[in-house]
């Protein structure tokens, strides 16, 4: 059985189906005493099952299952942070998904602490190879922390966008953007097909913290831009070409 790492993603080759996981956390963030930021409490599992959820979705799995691992007790942070979880899988159109996980009632706990893994299947990995002369198109505006708005949020990548491109053959592999920003994952796309980045003068600030995968983007050949142009409006902007490495 050959087990692997694609971005983010843990890969297992069964043998009709690939077995493919993602994985998040955070700590110090929520309502406890000892947290150094202060947010409400199901905000914290919201963010990290969207981040999942966007880096599975992207490569056409199918989701099968969650389990989280909350470091504290049930009542009242767990029953917050399970709700969040709730909340998101329903934005996604995912709401009987299976969920396990675990709280600590043995210890009393003064920072909150969160993690989460989704499963996900798929025949493969819905991954088309990037050329050089293609355009790397941005859909959405990286924000992070308070200046995400989860309901109708129209600045963000939400959950239709990415279905719409995981299944259009005008566009090539789908990643979506997260803390580390636009320009690292444009340019680690670039530098998996051996190719290298000519950014392009457009008004996002590309090496901002995209919080929880507000953005998303992917390769087009130059001739199929204006269908994407026309789908997403100014929401789209073209931010680099692919070129060969000189």
């Amino acid at each position: 059985m050959k087990t692997y790492l694609y971005r983010d993603l843990s890969v297992i080759e069964l043998p009709d189906r690939l077995l493919v996981t993602a994985c998040d956390s955070s700590a110090g963030v929520g309502e406890k005493p000892e947290d150094e930021l202060d947010v409400p409490t199901k905000y914290v599992s919201i963010f990290a099952t969207r981040v999942c959820l966007f880096e599975l979705l992207a490569c056409g799995c199918q989701i099968i299952g969650l389990a989280n691992t909350i470091c504290n007790e049930m009542e009242p942070t767990g029953k917050h942070l399970i709700a969040g979880i709730h909340e998101e899988l329903k934005r996604a159109g995912l709401p009987e998904l299976l969920i396990n996980g675990s709280t600590e009632e043995n210890f009393k706990t003064v920072m909150t602490g969160f993690g989460i893994t989704i499963l996900g299947t798929t025949p493969k990995l819905n991954l088309k190879p990037s050329q050089a002369g293609d355009l790397i198109v941005c859909i959405g505006k990286p924000k992070v922390g308070g200046e995400v708005v989860l309901e109708n949020d129209e600045e963000i990548a939400a959950y239709p966008d990415l279905a719409f491109l995981s299944s259009c053959d005008l566009v090539n592999e789908v990643v979506p953007c997260g803390s580390k920003g636009i320009l690292y994952e444009a340019q680690s796309l670039a530098n998996i097909y051996q190719l290298q980045l000519s950014g392009l003068s457009n008004d996002l600030d590309l090496k901002k913290s995209c919080g929880p995968a507000t953005t998303l983007i992917t390769s087009v050949k130059a001739d199929r831009l204006e269908p994407l142009q026309t789908h997403f409006g100014g929401r789209l902007n073209v931010i680099g070409r692919l070129t060969q490495k000189t």
